[in-house]
């Protein structure tokens, strides 16, 4: 049980800074560079930024550091709980920030006109609910369906009393995911790069949960040879993933995009993960900082992206709207994670979960 007074300071950074990444990502290229998505929409039309595109294009590949972080963490917390402690726990992780972000990205949807009064409503439930299929008030929420999916393995781990399988099964959809990016381009299976059901079944970004997973069992169960080759095995099964994915952002704003950054960027964040794992960085405000992290994700987007179009309409220099933008929802964020969540949770205390109050 010491394990679990363990923090990790270092996790929390990397997240809060994968997040940034992807924040800057969509402000800094997608909103122009891809005038088709809700972020674009969203600000209204934006004029092309090519001299900050090139440094920010590649900031989506946080959210396969996410993954990992995932992997890693989900193992972590899992090991000493229940079934049922495992279902709250998620429940009180999840759900509380999706109903205060959700509400208010679909507001913004009507103010910008993206939306009318029944299709946000749909939208909505649908986000509320956490329907693992679009329509959504936001694109960003395509990633919860496959937390969801992993959470979803491990519970049936805990239910079975087999948590002891958790290495085994893990090593299985890392090596199933890795198989797929493998055949990818030999059986030209572009057209399944982005086949919802093979993201709900951790085909396509299972190699990143695994290799958090083996992330957790060489910091606490020892480093063996056979993890070391299946990480490297996985971490190589994730740079496949991460060209495929650099293809399938090249089709869309129609210019070629470079492969060898991303993949820089997310090794090096695997480098940085594993060595923080054995810094004592214990400091209690990191994991505040780790805890923006998930609301900074969801309402960044569009809500990020209507506050972004409308001072660079109003004359503000493109790059101060980003950095300013950016700041505003960082501190809505910290709002969200401080404030708001924790009232969210305690309702649930005192409504869904109830029975532990009881028990106390």
């Amino acid at each position: 049980m010491a394990q679990q007074k363990t923090t990790f300071g270092g996790v929390d950074i990397l997240r809060f800074l994968a997040a940034v990444m992807v924040m800057f990502y969509h402000y800094g290229f997608w909103v122009w560079a891809f005038p088709e998505g809700v972020s674009a929409r969203a600000t209204g039309g934006v004029p092309p930024q090519p001299e900050i595109g090139w440094l920010v294009q590649f900031g989506w590949v946080g959210v396969q550091i996410f993954f990992v972080i995932s992997g890693f963490v989900i193992a972590f917390s899992a090991e000493h709980s229940t079934p049922l402690r495992f279902f709250e726990a998620r429940v009180k992780r999840l759900a509380p920030a999706v109903w205060i972000c959700a509400p208010i990205t679909a507001m913004v949807l009507l103010f910008v006109d993206l939306s009318w009064p029944t299709d946000a409503a749909v939208r909505l439930i649908r986000t509320a609910l956490f329907v693992p299929f679009n329509p959504w008030v936001d694109s960003v929420y395509w990633t919860l369906g496959i937390e969801i999916a992993f959470y979803a393995v491990v519970w049936i781990l805990l239910w079975l009393g087999r948590f002891n399988l958790m290495e085994a099964v893990a090593i299985a959809i890392g090596a199933i995911s890795t198989l797929f990016w493998c055949l990818y381009y030999p059986l030209g299976w572009s057209d399944l790069a982005e086949t919802r059901w093979l993201d709900l079944a951790l085909v396509h970004h299972g190699v990143f949960f695994a290799t958090g997973v083996l992330f957790w069992l060489m910091r606490f169960k020892g480093v063996t040879s056979a993890r070391l080759v299946f990480c490297a095995l996985f971490l190589a099964g994730g740079v496949l993933q991460i060209v495929g994915a650099v293809d399938v952002r090249s089709v869309k704003v129609e210019a070629a995009m470079p492969y060898a950054p991303p993949i820089l960027l997310f090794l090096a964040a695997m480098a940085l993960m594993a060595w923080s794992l054995r810094l004592d960085l214990s400091w209690s405000g990191w994991r505040r900082i780790g805890l923006m992290t998930y609301p900074l994700y969801l309402i960044h987007n569009v809500v990020g992206a209507a506050l972004l179009g409308a001072m660079v309409r109003a004359g503000v220099p493109y790059l101060l709207s980003m950095m300013v933008v950016g700041a505003t929802m960082i501190a809505a964020s910290w709002l969200v994670a401080i404030e708001a969540e924790p009232r969210i949770r305690l309702l649930l205390d005192h409504t869904i979960f109830r029975y532990r109050l009881r028990a106390a």
